[in-house]
């Protein structure tokens, strides 16, 4: 904040699902949202509804207050709803003392916040925006000891339910060249309500759904899988988990097998992801430029004979169908996406407390791809994979 020369952040909104930046500032989760303030080298506030109060003084802010304490009904009176809101934000400010540059975060409607934004600007308070990476994202980029316990968690429950849809295709019967699931033909759709009944079962969701694509399905990297698609022996199978636990908290694991053994081109495609996969594991520590990462993914597969998405970037091509065609990982926590990146064009360094997947693929249209992804934590000496699951490319 100093660095910036910002004096105040308010963090706000109508809850805290799917607003990571509240989320982490109250560290809990708070149906009716909120509005955190943090004035530079002070301790922070945070204003909820008497409904979500007791449940916020649980959090990591010390001083909670309600709307109520500061009037907020009387300012409703005299203004009116629309105006109320700016005139507690200035009120608070005004208590603390704020009259310096004011950043405002938190995942909101845009028309509301321009709105807000104007009509605070009207009564005199100095907002300015930020560009990426914002205080909040650098902030939430490094994860507290608490964090990374809580993530773990989510990996191990997110183990446990792979491990299950793993045994049951393991389980399944043979008869006629079709696999059988408690007697019905084995199908994507079966599967994910397999997958589904697991998740619930450890207290899991999957606000984004889940990819289980098999064959041809398996060349897109964000195919989730045709329903009606029946799983059949020697098909690569791309299983990519993300879940969320009640906490915020995400994880993201990806693993690719097929069901008996599987033919020469599926295993060199394997191969090549597992030995880049271990590449990238083996150079990732802190003070590492988040890039090399990725390069020394894009050295192993390129070696194998695939291509990268590096050919782009040197000009090489304009687009390539088939190879490494993403980017290498990205952070994890209370989004399933932010910083750091581990791209080509990424200008994140790693840092301890850094968590990320590393997710290397090769792709291959109208055949199949191969994904394998871990989620690990950034120490100052290496990696931390967070999550035991088993890497078994045939499942016999």
């Amino acid at each position: 904040m100093k660095r910036k020369a910002i004096e105040a952040i308010i963090v706000l909104g109508d809850t805290t699902l799917a607003n990571p930046d509240l989320a982490y500032a109250v560290g809990r989760s708070l149906a009716r949202g909120g509005i955190y303030f943090k004035r530079v080298s002070s301790e922070p506030l945070l204003l909820t509804s008497l409904l979500d109060v007791h449940n916020a003084r649980k959090g990591r802010v010390k001083t909670v207050s309600t709307f109520t304490d500061y009037g907020y009904e009387k300012l409703i009176v005299e203004h009116g709803q629309a105006e109320a809101y700016p005139r507690l934000i200035l009120k608070v400010l005004t208590q603390l003392g704020v009259a310096g540059k004011v950043v405002i975060a938190g995942r909101n409607d845009l028309a509301w916040g321009t709105h807000l934004i104007d009509r605070l600007r009207t009564l005199g308070v100095s907002v300015s925006g930020e560009s990426s990476p914002t205080i909040l994202e650098v902030a939430r980029g490094t994860k507290s000891t608490d964090e990374i316990h809580e993530i773990r968690e989510v990996g191990n429950k997110t183990t446990k339910v792979v491990d299950k849809v793993l045994d049951k295709l393991k389980s399944a019967k043979h008869k006629r060249g079709h696999l059988l699931l408690g007697g019905e033909v084995a199908t994507v759709g079966a599967m994910k309500r397999i997958i589904s009944t697991q998740l619930a079962i450890e207290e899991l969701t999957a606000p984004e759904g889940t990819i289980f694509a098999i064959g041809a399905s398996s060349a897109d990297p964000h195919n989730s899988g045709v329903p009606a698609a029946e799983i059949k022996e020697r098909k690569l199978i791309v299983f990519d988990i993300f879940p969320q636990s009640e906490s915020g908290y995400w994880f993201d694991l990806t693993r690719t097998f097929v069901v008996g053994r599987a033919d020469r081109r599926s295993r060199v495609l394997y191969n090549a992801v597992q030995a880049a996969q271990d590449a990238a594991l083996n150079v990732l520590r802190e003070g590492l430029p988040a890039q090399s990462a990725m390069s020394e993914a894009c050295d192993v597969i390129e070696k194998h004979g695939f291509r990268t998405v590096r050919d782009i970037y040197n000009g090489k091509a304009q687009k390539i169908s088939s190879g490494f065609i993403h980017s290498l990982g990205h952070g994890v926590g209370l989004t399933i996406g932010e910083r750091p990146y581990l791209s080509l064009q990424s200008k994140d360094s790693l840092k301890t407390g850094n968590v990320v997947t590393v997710e290397p693929g090769v792709y291959i249209p109208k055949f199949g791809g191969v994904r394998i992804e871990d989620t690990v934590h950034i120490t100052a000496k290496g990696c931390e994979t967070l999550s035991n699951t088993r890497k078994e490319f045939e499942l016999n």
